[in-house]
This record gives C-alpha cells, sequence and structure tokens, in this order.
C-alpha cells in the first residue's frame, strides 16, 4: 500500500509589491487545486507574503512555478522596502500539517537544490532543513544578527539575490500598527520587546520584534514574530507591546495577521485580526 501523503503549506515571501502578479499568483495555484489561505502585498515593506496549502508534490510543484511566474518581475536594485531581505524570493518556509517531517525535510532540500539549479539563485536551507553544522537561524542568514560568514552554493543572482528555504514549525507573524511617525519610539518598544524576552520574560518566549516606517501610511509599524506559539500567545504579547508604548506616548491603531494560523491558536489571538481563510488544522498524526 502506497505510504500517504503529507499535507503541507507553503509560505513565500516575495520582494515585490504588485497587485496584478499577486492575482495571477492565486490563480495559478487556485487552478491546481490547491487552498489559498493569504496572498497580500505592502507597499512600504515592497513585500508580498503568499500562503497555500495541499498535498506535498503538489505545493512543490506549484512553488516552482510561482517562481517562473514572479522572478521575471523583480529587480532588486530597482525597488526596496522597509523589511530586511536577501533575495528575491526572501524566504520559502513549508510547514507540515498532516504526515512525516522527515519525508518533507528530504524533499524540501531536494527542491531548494532544483530552485537554485533552475533560477542560479544561491539557497540557504534554514531551521530544520539546515545541514548539520550549518547555521539555521533566519536573523543570521539575513544579515540581521553578525554571525560568522554565510556560505554560498553560488554566487548571488545579480538581480534575485539569494533565496533562504527550510522546514520549521509554525510560527504567528503578526504587524501591530502604531499612531506615530516616530520611527525611533517604535524601534525602541521593539528593542524593549527584544531585551526583555532575552531577559527571560514568559510572555515574550520566543519572540522576535522589529519597528518600522510605514510612509505610505502615515504611520509606524511593529513586526512580530511569535517562534513559540505554544508557549506565548498574541494577546500576552499585545498587552506587552501595549503597555510598552504607552510608556513611550504612542497607541495602537491596528493589527494583522501574516500568513496562517492554528486553529487552537485562536483562543489566544482575540486581539487579532483574522480572516477564517487563514485558520489551518493541524492533524494528529504528524510524525
Amino acid at each position: 500500500m502506497a505510504s500517504p501523503l503529507n499535507r503541507i503549506v507553503a509560505v513565500p515571501n516575495w520582494s515585490f509589491c504588485d497587485g496584478e502578479l499577486a492575482e495571477q499568483a492565486q490563480r495559478l495555484l487556485s487552478d491546481r487545486g490547491l487552498t489559498v489561505h493569504y496572498c497580500q502585498g505592502d507597499a512600504d515593506h515592497h513585500r508580498t507574503v503568499i500562503a497555500f496549502s495541499g498535498d506535498q508534490p503538489d505545493v512543490l510543484s506549484a512553488a516552482t512555478e510561482l517562481g517562473r511566474l514572479i522572478l521575471p518581475h523583480i529587480d532588486l536594485h530597482v525597488r526596496s522596502g522597509v523589511h530586511p531581505r536577501v533575495g528575491a524570493l526572501d524566504v520559502m518556509p513549508f510547514v507540515l500539517l498532516d504526515g512525516d517531517e522527515s519525508m518533507l525535510i528530504s524533499d524540501c532540500r531536494g527542491w531548494a537544490q532544483a530552485f537554485s539549479d533552475e533560477f542560479e539563485v544561491p539557497v540557504h536551507l534554514y531551521e530544520k532543513a539546515a545541514l548539520p553544522g550549518r547555521e539555521h537561524r533566519l536573523p543570521y542568514l539575513r544579515g540581521q544578527v553578525a554571525g560568522p560568514p554565510i556560505e554560498l552554493n553560488r554566487p548571488v543572482h545579480p538581480k534575485w539575490g539569494a533565496s533562504v528555504v527550510g522546514v520549521r514549525d509554525f510560527l504567528l507573524a503578526a504587524n501591530i500598527d502604531v499612531a506615530t511617525t516616530d520611527l525611533g519610539l517604535v524601534r525602541r518598544a521593539a528593542k524593549r520587546i527584544r531585551d526583555e524576552r532575552d531577559a527571560g520574560v514568559d510572555a515574550l518566549r520566543g519572540v522576535r520584534a522589529l519597528g518600522f516606517e510605514l510612509r505610505s501610511r502615515g504611520m509606524t509599524q511593529l513586526s512580530l514574530n511569535l517562534t513559540e506559539p505554544d508557549q506565548t500567545s498574541f494577546d500576552e504579547v499585545y498587552a506587552y507591546c501595549l503597555a510598552a508604548l504607552d510608556d513611550f506616548g504612542a497607541t495602537i491603531v491596528g493589527t494583522e495577521l501574516i500568513g496562517v494560523i492554528r486553529e487552537r491558536d485562536l483562543p489566544g489571538a482575540k486581539r487579532l485580526q483574522i480572516d477564517p481563510r487563514q485558520v489551518v488544522r493541524e492533524s494528529a498524526t504528524i510524525r
């Protein structure tokens, strides 16, 4: 009997913001029977995040087709945004919904090599797909945190840079919009969050925070990644951010979920604006 297929979700982050191109990407995925949970671009970040799920072979194949569709429209020298990036396909995480994670890790490595060969883009493997002894943490691979030089499997592409590809656990990515144009203020708030996390504050365990300017909207933003959502809820982090921003004299005007959220994380995310299509359910049969 054939082994059941893994179900996975992919959440590629692309360095473009073009509504028509994003619509083409959604049609490509829908036409292949995949579930599109999220597809949203941001002009200030100059970034589009797409989240889609399905059987593993179909998701991997569609991820390659997205590269063929999207990459010809990107030139990193022409436009940049406020978000840190290393490439046109900046990061491609695959997350297991149901099945055998070791199979996903193996196939992810194969996909990354094929992507690198076809598009001549160097690829960093990260998180669970990283090779033994290699750097696996995304902030280090992006150069946001100082570390040893990163070895590349080929020269950086002149238009598309490099890409980070891997298998990771679920995380919760969210933005908190702040009613101030003072970028220094929101960056101080982000640093306080990181410092308190490093000091061992339980409510901030596994939280990454950056501050960005949203010039087109006349405000700033706290960008958050909750990398341990089993331990840290969004509502706990929101309460901490609310207090920190209040200390600095700023107020929150909105929240946004980027990508997907697990159904079991919903009770702790009442402060987060969520579209029902963004909710995914894990299986109890993950191996």
